[in-house]
């Protein structure tokens, strides 16, 4: 995944517009990687990488309305449709660098067993991120 994420950043950084940074839009989830990964790719390159972490939501709207991102690490497919809808994604840069999976935990003390979507019928108190705004919550909906 390192040299996934260094490979993201050097191939930005060699498309943009300023040659002594690169700004990054990211979901926060991706904040601690990214964060990691920045003092490498700034001794590899000598460039500073400058981060704006947020909703995949907020920073879809801000790099529509005209943010000077370089690159944007949506949670989201349909954030990152909507800026590339509005022509702000290069022909042949859009690749998938991280994925997800959807797991449902119970206390350590519960019997309850949860298989498939059903198996929340019989819990008590089910809690889970906002399916109207927050990708985990979207796909725990859809799920």
């Amino acid at each position: 995944m390192r040299c996934s994420w260094l490979g993201l950043l050097a191939a930005v950084w060699a498309v943009s517009a300023r040659a002594d940074e690169v700004w990054v839009f990211a979901a926060v989830s991706t904040t601690e990687a990214l964060q990691a990964l920045a003092p490498a790719f700034q001794q590899e390159t000598g460039h500073r990488v400058r981060f704006a972490f947020g909703a995949s939501s907020d920073l879809s709207r801000q790099v529509v309305a005209g943010a000077p991102a370089d690159a944007f690490l949506s949670a989201d497919e349909a954030k990152l449709d909507a800026v590339e809808r509005a022509g702000l994604v290069q022909a042949g840069s859009r690749v998938e660098v991280a994925s997800n999976r959807l797991v449902v935990i119970v206390p350590a003390a519960s019997r309850a067993e949860v298989v498939g979507p059903a198996g929340l019928k019989g819990l008590r108190r089910v809690a889970l991120a906002e399916p109207a705004a927050v990708p985990a919550g979207v796909y725990a909906k859809a799920w």
